[in-house]
């Protein structure tokens, strides 16, 4: 199955500059221009540190797994929480040409990069894996087998050998 996962660096480099920004001036007028600008800030929270007291709030909480959830804690004991929308996803591509087609959900620009995927490492064939400790015993022993074969085919005797060595 050919399945990728991908993340958008303009978005990634937007999301940062804003998060700056927002730390550096640290109020409520502030953080609704940032949100405003920003579609991809769905929530954020400033909590007094010291007294568990909410300073300010805007946005709601997503009870989505597709969030990307980040708490900070800044200086003068204050913590700040982002929700984000999430930078990171997945598509079908057959061939290396659709994937020069690829677009960020969020904001629409090409220039999407292929990362590691955890879905493809898990569910990759086994044949292209060592086993695990959850995997069954035979196939702990087919591999073995398999290993044992590659060497064996791998082996260079000894009358290869004394072509190299004076013997």
């Amino acid at each position: 199955m050919p399945l990728f996962e991908y993340e958008c660096d303009k978005c990634i480099d937007r999301y940062n500059r804003d998060i700056d920004a927002l730390v550096a001036k640290l109020n409520k007028a502030n953080a609704a221009r940032i949100r405003k600008e920003n579609p991809g800030f769905t929530y954020i929270e400033v909590i007094d540190g010291d007294k568990d007291k909410q300073l300010f709030s805007l946005g709601e909480k997503s009870g989505s797994r597709s969030a990307r959830r980040f708490r900070y804690k800044l200086d003068k004991n204050k913590i700040l929480y982002l929700e984000l929308k999430n930078f990171r996803f997945s598509s079908l591509v057959y061939e290396k040409e659709e994937e020069k087609d690829l677009t960020c959900p969020i904001c629409g620009e090409k220039g999407v990069r292929r990362v590691f995927s955890t879905f493809k490492a898990i569910f990759d064939d086994k044949s292209k894996r060592a086993p695990g400790p959850g995997d069954e015993l035979r196939w702990h022993l087919e591999y073995k087998q398999q290993k044992d074969e590659e060497i064996r085919n791998d082996w260079v005797g000894q009358e290869h050998l004394n072509q190299y060595f004076n013997r």
